[in-house]
This record gives structure tokens, sequence and C-alpha cells, in this order.
């Protein structure tokens, strides 16, 4: 890495855990250097007089000079540390804030809940793809933020005074985990979600995002429990809290997934969890990508949203790479032709950018070794962080990638649906094509080629004018058809 290189820090101090986050822009992408998080648990010792004990202060002012050792020799930083819930609360946050600046000289920005909200909500829309209409929920250590938005815009923000640090403290402190201490958590965190205002309840929404810690545990939790899962839903949450009030207590719990540290708090999370479902009728939740901090480091490296996320990270990682980008485009242009002639006839509509994205990184591996570099692009892909892909998406990606030239890796293509593999494999059909067309890396050559699909046939005809012109590019076509046909696709020349 250079040393003139700019680098990011963000620093979340929330109410249980304190986060870091550094790293330098590539090419309009933010790439994570470093990330690092410690349970300094503010809302703990936050009495109820709202004030922060000698105790909090120490344990907090000494991970901030932890934190600094980590990117205080860094070249060219810039900084940002901001704090959330209980040092909004906590009437003496004057005096961690002076000591927390003789440990780390920059300034500490207390948000207030609804910027809080925003900068999650912006932390995640960096960080994957969002719908029309989604709601989020991050249930913090002292408090929760529900967020609506559209795409890559928050259009309602709220934050309420329930979280999994200080709930524990009301119905849980003892680590006791009963029936009547889940009903009265439940029933304050239903309060609690009442106050919302009307365009959060009775909605159809296309997505449903849990970020931070607790929305993760309760998933691992629920892995850890129910066979078979599938993801965190009202069914699930109601088998966690019923096994949580059969153990007992937490000295009794076996979730091995959790961080021991994690595991006073997940009743509590649950119960905020599953008061959110009740109140506002909700069937499904995933866990988000992105959180405040991600937020904050984008707003700091003034990196700004782009219409697509995903080719943000594409044209990222192709730069990274040095991949031949007029080499790249003639692929896609061969590929992007070939898929409009048969797109609808095999329901690829929705998948333009994906085989767009494959064409644009298909030669990503070169730049470790010209020798099977599809393999060594399978692996950059599988292996990297996408902003914006889910790991579906990242492992089709990777899997086009890898599979684009010589052999096939037949057993590698065993994921997904039934569905999801058809799909995989017409994507990967086109795309093999259009880099048998592209051989020669000659911009001269333009094949005039006409497709046409059924559901198992796809039917390769050159214009007259290339017939029998190119021999080499037949036997390559003929060495395909066999290579095609254990994948069900019957190549008809």
């Amino acid at each position: 890495m250079s040393d003139t290189s700019q680098h990011f820090v963000a620093i979340d101090m929330g109410s249980n855990s304190f986060h870091l986050v550094i790293a330098r822009e590539q090419d309009g992408l933010l790439q994570i250097l470093h990330k690092e998080k410690r349970q300094v648990q503010l809302a703990k010792f936050l009495d109820s007089q709202s004030l922060l004990a000698e105790e909090a202060i120490k344990n907090g002012v000494q991970c901030l000079k932890e934190f600094s050792q980590r990117f205080s020799e860094l070249a060219k930083t810039r900084v940002k540390l901001v704090a959330t819930h209980t040092l909004r609360e906590a009437k003496n946050r004057q005096v961690f804030i002076k000591a927390a600046r003789k440990a780390l000289d920059y300034p500490i920005d207390v948000v207030s809940g609804h910027e809080e909200a925003r900068l999650i909500y912006n932390g995640i829309a960096h960080s994957q793809v969002l719908q029309s209409s989604n709601i989020v929920i991050d249930i913090g250590g002292g408090s929760t933020e529900v967020i609506l938005g559209s795409e890559q815009k928050a259009t309602h923000l709220a934050s309420l005074k329930c979280g999994c640090v200080s709930y524990n403290k009301r119905f849980f402190t003892t680590g006791a985990i009963t029936k009547e201490a889940f009903k009265q958590a439940v029933k304050a965190a239903d309060k609690q979600f009442s106050n919302l205002g009307p365009v959060y309840f009775n909605q159809d929404w296309s997505l449903v995002l849990g970020s931070s810690g607790t929305a993760k545990a309760i998933s691992s939790a629920i892995n850890d429990i129910v066979d078979n899962p599938d993801g965190i839903t009202y069914h699930n949450l109601k088998a966690l809290k019923a096994y949580l009030i059969e153990c007992g207590h937490i000295n009794t719990l076996n979730l091995p997934s959790l961080d021991d540290k994690r595991l006073p708090l997940i009743a509590a999370g649950l119960a905020i969890m599953i008061g959110f479902f009740r109140r506002l009728n909700i069937q499904q939740l995933q866990v988000a990508k992105g959180a405040l901090r991600e937020g904050v480091l984008y707003e700091l490296a003034r990196i700004e949203h782009q219409d697509d996320i995903r080719q943000r990270t594409i044209t990222s990682f192709s730069q990274l790479y040095h991949t031949d980008t007029a080499q790249a485009r003639q692929v896609q242009d061969t590929a992007l032709a070939l898929f409009e002639q048969i797109c609808d006839k095999w329901q690829l509509s929705d998948y333009h950018w994906m085989l767009s994205g494959a064409c644009q990184l298909h030669e990503i591996g070169i730049s470790i070794n010209s020798k099977s570099h599809h393999k060594h692009g399978r692996y950059i892909l599988d292996n990297a962080d996408l902003p914006g892909f889910n790991q579906q998406q990242q492992q089709m990606l990777a899997l086009l990638v890898g599979c684009h030239r010589k052999k096939i890796d037949y057993p590698a293509l065993i994921f997904g649906d039934n569905q999801q593999r058809l799909i995989f494999t017409r994507l990967l059909t086109i795309l093999r094509l259009a880099v048998l067309l592209n051989l020669g890396r000659s911009p001269d050559k333009d094949y005039a080629v006409k497709l046409n699909a059924s559901a198992n046939e796809l039917s390769f005809k050159f214009t007259k004018e290339h017939n029998k012109q190119d021999q080499l590019l037949m036997q390559d076509l003929m060495s395909e058809q066999q290579k095609l046909a254990p994948l069900g696709v019957h190549l008809l020349l």
C-alpha cells in the first residue's frame, strides 16, 4: 500500500459496543482494511439519574486509546467519532468527552436519534441493493432505530428508548430467563413501537432488514437451535424464546455460535425483536450488511450514492485488477447482443446486469497468472467483499467467471434451487459463446450471429458472409457442444 493513500477511520461509540473501522478509497469504493469491536457496555453503567459511572468512563477511554494505536501511524487519515444513545442521555457526558479527547484528540459527535437512524440507513444503502419500500430495525444497547426508505433514500426516521443493554438491566438483570420476564419485556417494547407514526403500520414491505449485533446474534442463535432454519421468522423467534425460557438462566444456554459476552443480552434483544414483529405485523427479516459505522465512513470519504451499487463494485474490481477494458467491452457487447435475442424465451430479463458484470470481470484472474486465470478470478470473487451482492449473487458471479472458459466445473454447479441453476446455465452458455467469438482479441472481427432458443436447445447460425470463414472457430464451437451437453444445453450449429 502506498504511504500516500487516503485513509478513513470511523469509530462508533455505541451503548453496548465500540466499533472501529479503517478503510481507504479505491476507485470510488471503500476498501475495508481493519475492523474491531470491543464490548464497553456504557448503558450498563448509566444510573437512574442518567449519570455515567466512573468505571464506564475509564473503560471507554481505555478502548479509544487502544483503537488509536491501530491508525496513529497511517498517512493522510481522516477520523470521525460518533456517539449514540447512552452519551445522548448521560448528564455528565462532557466528563467522558473531556477524558476521551486526552486519549484521542478528535471531536466526538454525539448524534441525535434521527441522525443515528439516517447514518444507519446510509451505511446499509452503500452496502447492499435496496428495494422500493424498505423497513430497517437496528436494536442497539440503549435505543432502537426504525427507518423507512425507498431504495437509497431514507424517508422516515424514528429512535425509540429500548435497547438490549437497558432491557437486560430492567428485566433480566440476574441472568434468570422466565416467562414472566419475557412477557414484561415484550410488553414494554410493544409500547415503544406503538408510538411510531401511521406510515409504519400495515405496509407491504419489499425488504425487512435488521442491522448490527442484535439481529446477527438472533440469527446465529436460531441456527443453533432450529433444524433447517429459514432465517429470522416469527415462528423461529418464538422457538428461540421457548428455548431460552426452558433453559431458565444464561449460564445454562448452549448457543455455540454466540460470543460469551453476547449471551447475557440475547433475551432482551429477542424480546424487542418479538415486539417489533408483533406490533408491525412482520413475517420475516433479513440481516443487513451495513450499519451506522459504514454510513459514517462513506460520508467521511464523501462517496455519494450511485444508482447501482453493484456496478460501482464491478467497476472498482475491474480497475483494481487492471483488466483489459477493451477486450472486456468487446465480450460484453457480444454477450448482450446474444442475450437480447433469447432473453425472453429463456426468461433472463432480470439478469442483464449479472451477465454484464461477468463479462467485465471475466479476466480479472490474469493479474495473478494467465494460466488458469478463470480459476484465479473465481477465487477472487468467492472471497472478496462485494458491496451490493448478496451471498447467492456473489456465488453466481464467481462461478460464471470461473467457468467462462475451458472445462466446466460441473460439481461446483450444485447450488440454489432448480430454477437458479437453470438461470445460471443459460447465462453461462451466453458468456462462453461471447468469449469464444472474441478469442482473437481483434476489434475488426465482428461475427454476425443469429440465435434461436427453446427450453433446452440453442440454435447458433452465422450469416452467409461469415459461414466457413473461420474453421478454427467452428472447431471451438463443436468442442463447446460437448461441454454444454452435460448441463442440459443442446447447441445446434
